[in-house]
């Protein structure tokens, strides 16, 4: 019942104040942009660098594929060093950004939350908050890079055990799907509990790896009821989830009719409205697990208030410490 009351708490403030997530889908959404322009324009520049001359054209012209090949490889030489320097540096931008920006989003958004459910937090400085919560979203981003490091790891792994035993291919596949689904897990269990270690920190203003053990432990305390808040928001995220997926390919089987305009305009919408579903969703769930804390903790608190001190038995005389025990009485 506690979790099915804490789904609700979320639903109810998403649609009560919608400018909360709205505030979310601005950060995210800003943060999107900034990511998709800087793409753009890394491979802009690098195309720009590329140098193309006359023999090149002639060949990419012939429609042959070979003569096609021979030409890329001919535009494309010696360019590796700037587009992995490039994409390096792009990367580690964009890494930056996200994590002071999501920070910055997040330390926002769980205030208004806070104070709608009526959580106040632990007496300290906001500059602790963000800088804890800095430290949280570099972690997320380590086990991030960490993950796809290790994911192509395992194509390595699955290639070398194919090359020194007598595996099929099929077999080698299926090792390598299993080892990818197991870095998928990894990963997914680390920034889940980075994730939900902010709630600790807005609430509790802990440090980084405070928030990360007061989270673990709540895990272990209110396990039920975090699955099912996580499991009812999980389920409409998924219907969600296979709506615009439906839609999308309904607009595409369309394409003929509509032309490739409205077309492209119509997936964007389908793109961009389900983002927003999501992020709301999320908001609500996080406002869900900030009620599941709050009622935890007043439940504990009445528990504890209820307990009967330790008294003497009704009924049992209390025991006279000057009365002589019958084996203290000396024998004659």
């Amino acid at each position: 019942m506690r979790s099915v009351s804490a789904t609700a708490e979320g639903f109810r403030l998403i649609f009560r104040r919608p400018a909360i997530p709205m505030a979310e889908i601005a950060w995210r959404w800003s943060f999107a942009a900034a990511f998709w322009f800087l793409a753009i324009m890394f491979v802009v520049e690098y195309s720009d660098s590329l140098s193309v001359n006359t023999v090149d054209r002639l060949l990419l012209g012939t429609r042959q594929p070979a003569l096609i090949l021979r030409a890329l490889h001919r535009i494309f030489h010696g360019s590796a060093l700037r587009f992995t320097t490039g994409g390096i540096l792009v990367s580690i931008s964009i890494t930056i950004a996200w994590i002071i920006l999501s920070s910055l989003g997040r330390a926002a958004t769980l205030n208004a939350v806070m104070e709608q459910l009526g959580i106040t937090s632990a007496p300290g400085r906001r500059r602790d908050t963000v800088s804890s919560l800095l430290a949280l979203n570099w972690l997320r981003a380590a086990a991030a890079l960490a993950a796809i490091i290790a994911g192509c790891g395992t194509a390595l792994v699955a290639s070398g055990v194919w090359a020194s035993t007598h595996l099929s291919a099929s077999g080698a596949a299926r090792f390598w799907v299993a080892l990818l689904f197991l870095v998928w897990s990894a990963w997914g269990i680390l920034n889940w509990v980075f994730s939900t270690s902010t709630l600790f920190v807005a609430r509790d203003r802990l440090s980084a790896f405070g928030a990360v053990s007061a989270s673990v432990g709540w895990y272990r305390d209110r396990l039920g009821s975090f699955i099912g808040a996580g499991t009812w928001f999980g389920l409409i995220h998924g219907g969600a989830f296979l709506t615009a997926w439906s839609a999308a390919f309904t607009v595409l089987s369309m394409a003929g009719i509509l032309g490739r305009g409205p077309t492209l305009l119509l997936e964007f919408l389908i793109v961009a409205v389900y983002c927003a579903v999501a992020d709301f969703l999320y908001i609500g769930r996080l406002t869900a697990y900030l009620s599941i804390i709050r009622d935890g903790e007043t439940f504990d608190l009445l528990q504890s208030q209820s307990e009967p001190s330790a008294s003497p038995t009704p009924g049992r005389a209390s025991i006279d410490q000057s009365e002589l025990i019958l084996s203290d009485v000396p024998v004659t």
